[in-house]
């Protein structure tokens, strides 16, 4: 992906100034030298010529308009040499997608419909729009100058507020319909049995419903600091004062729900940006703000301080606002709504996510020009991409260790038979979040190691997950097939990083279970118990308890493998090992409950045909009675 970057500036403060054919604009793009520009229409005339954009006459004067604005938008970006230079060489160079930034200092530009340009000659896709044409894919996005260059940190945890309102006086708002699609989007993280008493509660982690937005809910639920993405849905109406016009959001009176309360955008920036209710006393604010409302970016009046609601909310702070220039359609606000969380949360990139929303729109609502109406103001970190990858592998791994639970939760409920009702619709739960994790192992932005060693010990608590099915008599093969491939994730996972000792552990104890102690490799077990005792040299905690944790696993084994030197001692060496990893990191913590879990699976779960697996399993069984769980201690 490559970055062009276009800004338009002049003098004087950014409200106050009409567009103007006498009006000089500065046009910069990367190095290349600045070009004066001059726009050929008055500020009245170009009003006139929204109009129709804003469905306020016949289809065809629309249609027709929106040609000749685009055509107009076009030769306004044609003005900037240095533009077409740039584009020209991301063609060169192959570019998979362009990020346009077009950063405006004067707040009547920003009712230019710039995304909406047909690409003049020189530009890719020459006579087609712009922003569609796929002979050089473009993402375009919108900045304001003066926006503060705060570090941004993508959510990693996303959790959405969704606040919708149709007061008296106005239309209702497709609510139904924006819910069901959020409600869809959480889905992979979402997991309950009982609807009627954990239904809310799970959902209540990712999603927060205000179907009567009042201003006053908004800051309280902003001040909490909780939420990072933010969904309005809602009207955007005129808001004359003192002669100038301005759009605002029609929520529903604080006093009386039924009037509404038209909110314009730098009293809704400090809504959405409270002080917070707890901890530091500092500003908080969501990352996104996705505005499903007609005319939010719309400018109206530049006569005054401030400019459109998507325009004060990114100037006061916050990265991400998408909304639209002109009238949504209820279609294409759903649309919108469903392309950009669908693949949001899973921390896809936005810029091919606004890309793709354009087309969707033009698509899916071709009765529309909404795909023209998308405006983006985005202010995006220099290492977004590092922090996309972070958000992918985050949000694979928590929907995957969800369906693992769920999994494990219908088998322990369930009353036995081939048929339970609920296991196949988990186990399709379970694949889907598997595939996820199994992507990422296409990027090269995050730890592959890590990667294989979690889709490891998901085929592995699956195969255990199986096991018990089998024993609750739910019909069910599988089991030798998912260990045999967890055994394989672990040895992808050791060769691709020889220091990594846990993943040979496992690869060993695995190997062990399939094909019998004498399969392993005695040089393999020294090997392993040689990184682990270099590990457990570290200074971190973590890592010390960790080798502890491989370490008894290898002595627990030893009776099984034939290897040179074989321990005499091996069931004093285990002992000695777990009371040093329950000493270290203390009988509660994480690494002692996995390790118990692990000596469970040899006594109950893990099964061989040699002889001395009794051993293990005794050994195992001595472990887990000198070392209780806190639970069961007396």
């Amino acid at each position: 992906m490559r970055t062009v970057t276009l800004e338009f500036l002049r003098h004087g403060p950014p409200h106050n100034q009409l567009l103007s054919p006498v009006t000089q604009y500065l046009g910069l793009c990367g190095n290349h030298g600045a070009v004066t520009i001059q726009l050929k229409f008055e500020h009245s005339e170009f009003l006139v010529r929204l109009r129709a954009l804003s469905y306020k006459d016949s289809r065809e004067t629309r249609e027709l308009q929106l040609t000749a604005t685009a055509r107009e938008m076009g030769e306004i970006l044609a003005g900037v040499p240095g533009l077409i230079a740039e584009l020209a060489e991301c063609r060169d160079h192959k570019a998979d997608l362009v990020h346009l930034r077009l950063i405006l200092s004067a707040n009547e530009l920003a009712l230019l419909p710039l995304e909406a340009s047909t690409a003049p000659n020189g530009f890719p896709g020459a006579g087609q729009f712009l922003a569609l044409q796929p002979d050089l894919p473009l993402c375009i996005t919108r900045e304001v100058r003066r926006v503060f260059g705060h570090p941004v940190d993508w959510p990693r945890k996303p959790k959405i507020l969704f606040a919708a309102a149709s007061p008296a006086g106005v239309a209702p708002v497709p609510l139904h319909n924006h819910l069901l699609v959020l409600r869809k989007v959480i889905e992979p993280w979402v997991y309950y049995l009982d609807p009627v008493q954990e239904r809310r509660k799970e959902v209540a982690k990712y999603l927060t419903v205000l179907p009567q937005a009042t201003a006053d809910d908004l800051q309280r639920a902003c001040a909490t600091g909780e939420y990072t993405h933010v969904h309005l849905l809602a009207h955007g109406l005129p808001v004359d004062k003192a002669g100038d016009r301005r759009f605002g959001l029609a929520l529903h009176d604080s006093r009386d729900p039924r009037q509404p309360d038209l909110v314009e955008g730098p009293r809704l920036a400090t809504l959405l940006r409270p002080l917070a209710d707890r901890g530091k006393p500092q500003l908080v604010q969501p990352t996104v703000v996705t505005i499903a409302a007609c005319d939010a970016a719309n400018v109206g009046s530049v006569v005054g301080a401030g400019a459109s609601v998507a325009h004060a909310l990114h100037e006061a702070g916050i990265p991400l606002v998408v909304a639209a220039q002109f009238p949504l359609s209820f279609a294409g606000s759903v649309v919108l709504t469903q392309s950009l969380y669908e693949d949001l949360l899973w921390g896809k990139d936005l810029r091919w996510l606004l890309y793709h929303l354009r087309h969707q729109l033009q698509s899916r609502v071709p009765e529309s020009h909404d795909w023209a109406s998308l405006v983006a103001y985005a202010s995006l970190p220099p290492d977004l991409d590092r922090q996309l990858a972070d958000v992918r592998f985050r949000q694979a791994k928590g929907s995957l260790d969800g369906a693992l639970k769920y999994v494990d939760r219908v088998i322990k409920l369930s009353q036995g038979g081939s048929n339970d009702k609920d296991l196949n619709p988990a186990l399709q739960k379970l694949a889907r979040a598997r595939q996820r994790m199994e992507e990422l192992l296409d990027e090269t932005l995050q730890d592959r190691v890590e990667i294989l060693g979690l889709l490891a010990a998901a085929e592995k608590r699956v195969a255990e997950i199986l096991h018990q099915a089998a024993k609750r008599g739910i019909s069910i093969t599988g089991v030798t097939a998912k260990l045999q491939k967890a055994h394989d994730y672990y040895r992808q996972a050791f060769l691709s990083d020889h220091s990594r000792s846990w993943c040979l552990v496992q690869m060993l104890a695995l190997t062990a279970v399939l094909k019998g102690g004498d399969a392993v490799e005695g040089d393999l077990w020294h090997l392993a118990r040689l990184l682990s005792l270099q590990e457990f040299q570290s200074d971190d905690r973590q890592t010390k308890a960790w080798a502890l944790g491989n370490l008894i696993e290898l002595y627990l084994l030893s009776a099984l493998m034939n290897i040179k030197d074989r321990p005499a001692d091996a069931r004093v060496q285990a002992l000695n090992y777990f009371g040093a990893l329950v000493a270290l990191a203390g009988p509660e913590s994480f690494e002692v409950h996995s390790t118990r879990r692990q000596m469970r699976r040899y006594i109950e779960f893990f099964q061989s045909e040699q002889p001395e697996w009794q051993d293990v399993v005794q050994l195992a069984k001595d472990l887990l009675e000198a070392f209780p769980a806190p639970e069961q201690s007396s």
